[in-house]
């Protein structure tokens, strides 16, 4: 077939033959093997970009972020001073601030609790001390005169020892027996009245114990008074003389 499409096409161009085609054709022959495979063509090139397409969908909003502080910025400059603001109002006196008998009641309780523990603990500061009714007797078995004992007394934050019952003339005396001390001051002259024994505040006395035949001034030089460890009685002494000492706290 290709070989007569061959002839008839140089007739065409030549015009040298004018044969009608012969009226039939060789058959085809055998085809024949297969040629081998060709070398592989050379890459292609990248081609253009093409157009943006068409923004995609929002996405979901993402997790916050951790926040990470920047450094401190430098301190600027002082800023000018204000204006002077107005004058407030008075306030409310606390004399005159209401509460209730409950919070009154109760801020008495801590009062009285508070001074309490503050007794206790100047008392307990003592070598000796012994506790009779609301008061405590204490002592570091100091000797000396009337007018030392008293001031002794008041830097220690009390007073010298004065029985104002029956129950504390007998402490005070065991006090004086825990000191093998045969006898001790107690706050009560007559220095102001001679033969009137008064308290140093010139208040009266609560009570006395005197000994038989006692105050009697013996040499007209006896205005201080002492109390005896064995009886509890009282005497009068000279008021420089130098006996124990023992304190009385009560506040």
């Amino acid at each position: 077939m290709a070989l007569y499409l061959a002839v008839l096409l140089l007739s065409l161009i030549g015009g040298a033959h004018t044969e009608a085609p012969p009226s039939c054709l060789a058959s085809a022959g055998v085809p024949g093997n297969p040629g081998h495979n060709g070398h592989p063509g050379r890459d292609g090139r990248d081609g253009k970009d093409g157009r943006e397409g068409v923004p995609g969908l929002k996405g979901d909003r993402g997790e916050p972020g951790v926040p990470v502080p920047g450094p401190p910025g430098k301190m600027g400059p002082a800023g000018p001073p204000g204006l002077k603001g107005e004058m407030g109002g008075m306030g409310t006196p606390v004399e005159s601030v209401k509460t209730d008998p409950l919070t009154r009641s109760l801020q008495a309780d801590v009062q009285t609790l508070t001074s309490r523990l503050s007794l206790i603990e100047k008392a307990t500061s003592f070598r000796i001390f012994r506790k009779v009714g609301m008061k405590y007797y204490v002592t570091n078995g100091w000797k000396d005169t009337f007018d030392a004992g008293l001031k002794l007394c008041r830097d220690a934050g009390g007073d010298l020892a004065l029985p104002k019952s029956e129950e504390e003339n007998q402490a005070l005396a065991k006090m004086l027996s825990d000191l093998t001390a045969p006898f001790g001051w107690i706050r009560t002259t007559d220095r102001k009245t001679e033969g009137t024994f008064l308290d140093v505040d010139e208040s009266a006395l609560s009570i006395t114990k005197w000994k038989r035949g006692e105050p009697n001034n013996s040499g007209g030089v006896e205005d201080c008074a002492l109390i005896y460890k064995e009886t509890g009685l009282w005497n009068d002494y000279k008021c420089d003389n130098k006996y124990h000492i023992v304190c009385e706290m009560d506040k």
